[in-house]
């Protein structure tokens, strides 16, 4: 598999994104941390992540604030929001207003790859659109 994806991770407590960090290993998708929206602002534009994947509350701020920050990213990125359990009401206003998905525990293999993946390639094939797009 080929996967040179990055991501983020926004998160400011280790449950769930610190287990989500270790159930990526496997993927050989590259990881960086930050604690706030304020590091992810200056990060986005240094490190260009394929996905975020962000915690549903951080210091200063929500998921909200990641996702308006990912669509205002010059080079694309998709968000992947990590709750600590299920919650549908959670799960579809994330949709809704623009994450690519939503993930709770426990992180299984076979489903964390497929989305983590899917949301690689959408945001490398949204990337090369741009590109095209720009040279046309």
């Amino acid at each position: 598999m080929d996967s040179s994806y990055f991501a983020l991770l926004v998160h400011d407590r280790p449950y769930p994104l610190g287990a989500l960090k270790h159930a990526l290993n496997p993927l050989s998708v590259q990881t960086l941390s930050v604690r706030t929206c304020e590091e992810l602002k200056r990060l986005i534009l240094q490190e260009h992540p394929h996905i975020i994947l962000s915690d549903t509350s951080l210091p200063d701020g929500t998921w909200e604030d990641v996702v308006n920050l990912a669509k205002n990213s010059p080079v694309a990125a998709n968000v992947i929001v990590v709750g600590a359990n299920d919650d549908m009401k959670l799960y579809v206003s994330v949709l809704e207003r623009g994450a690519f998905d939503f993930v709770v525990p426990p992180f299984e293999h076979q489903s964390l790859d497929f989305v983590v993946m899917s949301a690689g390639r959408n945001a490398s094939l949204r990337r090369q659109t741009l590109v095209v797009g720009a040279a046309s």
